[in-house]
């Protein structure tokens, strides 16, 4: 594991940087300048205090840390970046490969590929008798969530920014806590995850803060949620938890056809490469939004050294996650695009294309 504060606390962000004016006291003292990223005159910001640095055009005004800083300034992953500053390598990891993948070739020569290298059987999703089951139960759990006795649960998908249309698209229900077909299904809000018309997974948000989160038994709950969207595009953002992915989603429609969204669910599920592998292969650029703690480091430090060098890490303003982001009043559209153009200049003008989509 990387210890990433350790980092922070080595490297002196104003030494990376240099040429920047004292412009204020705040933070420990504030420095300005012009961009090395973009070029903007007086747009870049540096406070010493925290060690941190923001540009109004390539952050979007949002602070970030010096291991981001060298990771856009060489184009590396933010782990590389941390080694580059000091980070011990020696630090034990719990990785499938020792080092990050490197594939050549189509899909089937990556498959071959992994297999060569030892991987376990494929994970695999539930039996047919369970999908059966879970299947109709979901059923059940969505025409509960529009019953009328049931309103304060479809108040509070509302509550948290999830509009109708997404939460049909994405199949939530409502379960008083029943059993089908021997088959339990917990009280709470039901979040199935079916991927190429197999359900792999049904998860329930209790009403409870511990455990705010439980699967029904049997479910298989390392798989990629909305996976299916992969497959439209180059691009992808993947994000932390199902309600941060049906959030991007909701909110980036307009550029749809541009990037896609999808989740492991939890910080902790790694991708398995014989399964999920071929619905990264045709990537060129992953954007890896894991949540503000030391799982959500983890887990975008894992999804690097399985995937490789595509996956960029990014960042949100002061938010916990995604969610959190919407609901403070954010505009998650733009702070994607604008995380993609960083990435792939050349797309800004599709960005502009794609202002009057759906008008």
């Amino acid at each position: 594991m990387i210890d990433f504060e350790g980092v922070k606390q080595k490297a002196n962000l104003l030494d990376l940087v240099g040429g920047l004016k004292k412009v204020a006291s705040t933070g420990g003292g504030e420095y300005a300048g012009s961009c090395p990223f973009c070029g903007g005159i007086d747009r870049f910001r540096v406070q010493t205090g925290q060690n941190i640095w923001l540009c109004r055009h390539c952050t979007g005004g949002v602070w970030r840390d010096v291991t981001d800083f060298v990771a856009r300034r060489d184009n590396k992953s933010l782990a590389e970046a941390a080694y580059s500053l000091g980070a011990d390598r020696d630090q034990k990891r719990d990785f499938r490969f020792t080092a990050t993948p490197s594939f050549t070739g189509g899909c089937k020569t990556k498959l071959d590929q992994v297999q060569k290298r030892g991987c376990k059987t494929a994970y695999s999703p539930p039996g047919q008798e369970w999908q059966q089951k879970a299947t109709e139960a979901v059923k059940i759990c969505k025409a509960n969530l529009h019953s009328d006795e049931n309103v304060k649960a479809l108040n509070y998908l509302h509550r948290r920014g999830l509009k109708d249309k997404t939460i049909e698209r994405f199949g939530l229900g409502y379960s008083p806590g029943f059993e089908y077909d021997g088959l339990w299904i917990p009280h709470g809000v039901t979040i199935p995850a079916a991927i190429n018309g197999v359900l792999w997974y049904v998860k329930v948000r209790t009403n409870k803060s511990n455990p705010k989160y439980t699967l029904v038994k049997g479910s298989k709950p390392a798989a990629l949620y909305n996976g299916d969207d992969l497959l439209k595009t180059k691009s992808c953002l993947i994000v932390e938890g199902e309600f941060n992915c049906m959030v991007a989603w909701q909110e980036t429609q307009l550029i749809d056809d541009v990037v896609s969204i999808a989740s492991m669910g939890a910080a902790g599920n790694r991708p398995d490469l014989a399964t999920w592998g071929p619905y990264f292969i045709t990537k060129d650029l992953i954007l890896a939004l894991f949540d503000d703690d030391q799982a959500g480091d983890n887990g975008a430090v894992t999804l690097h050294q399985t995937l490789g060098d595509l996956v960029k890490f990014t960042a949100l303003p002061p938010s916990k996650d995604m969610n959190d982001y919407l609901l403070a009043g954010g505009d998650v559209l733009s702070w994607l695009a604008n995380e993609l153009n960083f990435h792939k200049d050349s797309w800004e003008v599709n960005f502009a294309e794609q202002s009057t989509k759906g008008a």
